[in-house]
């Protein structure tokens, strides 16, 4: 009786594991432009005008090739970057359209 509550168990933690492990997103890298909302939606990916922010306006990060749009649920880690092509390591959900940046690298231009 013992083995089998054992094995029960065991076999309930790996369960509880593997259902975690799915859910949580894997960081993926992405290059891009950092840009706001406003100008963003105007086609301009490399805007660097702050007063867009100050008046509401969510900084995005336009990706290269694609040029896909997404809203940076964590602003503070590329605010000093708007206008600038950079490499991102971060997690996306693409439902929501939105990217939480875990590490930034400025890029030259072109690359």
């Amino acid at each position: 009786m013992k083995k089998r509550f054992g094995a029960l168990l065991v076999a309930l933690f790996v369960f509880v594991l593997v259902a975690y492990g799915a859910q949580t997103p894997k960081a993926t890298t992405l290059k891009g432009w950092v840009s706001d909302s406003e100008c963003a939606a105007h086609g301009d990916k490399k805007c660097s005008n702050k007063d867009h922010v100050a008046k509401g306006a969510k900084l995005v990060i336009v990706t290269e090739g694609d040029n896909k749009i997404w809203t940076v649920t964590n602003p503070s880690t590329v605010a000093d970057h708007q206008g600038h092509h950079i490499q991102v390591k971060a997690t996306t959900d693409p439902e929501k359209a939105t990217i939480t940046v875990q590490e930034v690298k400025m890029l030259k231009e072109g690359s």
